[in-house]
């Protein structure tokens, strides 16, 4: 069964994997597809190191996501500036 992304815009692939997001996990898997997903992976890697958060810290953990709802475009925009300047696409 395919999932029509919010991202590209594509019908695609389904995430299957656990992703441990709680109420979040079935938002994403409904709207975003493997893909996109796999992007975000690389992204929030930047976007930790970028930004230098830290994920024991509940803000941080915050902060994480609400890039990651920016990028996968379900939720508000956010300043990403300092992220897309070093950001190079696989």
């Amino acid at each position: 069964m395919a999932v029509q992304c919010v991202k590209c815009g594509k019908e695609g692939e389904p995430i299957t994997a656990a992703l441990f997001m709680g109420r979040l996990e079935a938002e994403i898997k409904a709207k975003v597809c493997q893909p996109c997903w796999k992007e975000w992976e690389g992204m929030r890697v930047m976007v930790i190191n970028e930004y230098q958060i830290n994920l024991g810290d509940e803000s941080g953990r915050d902060m994480v996501k609400k890039h990651m709802r920016a990028f996968l475009k379900i939720g508000d925009a956010v300043d990403a500036s300092k992220v897309q300047e070093n950001f190079k696409p696989q």
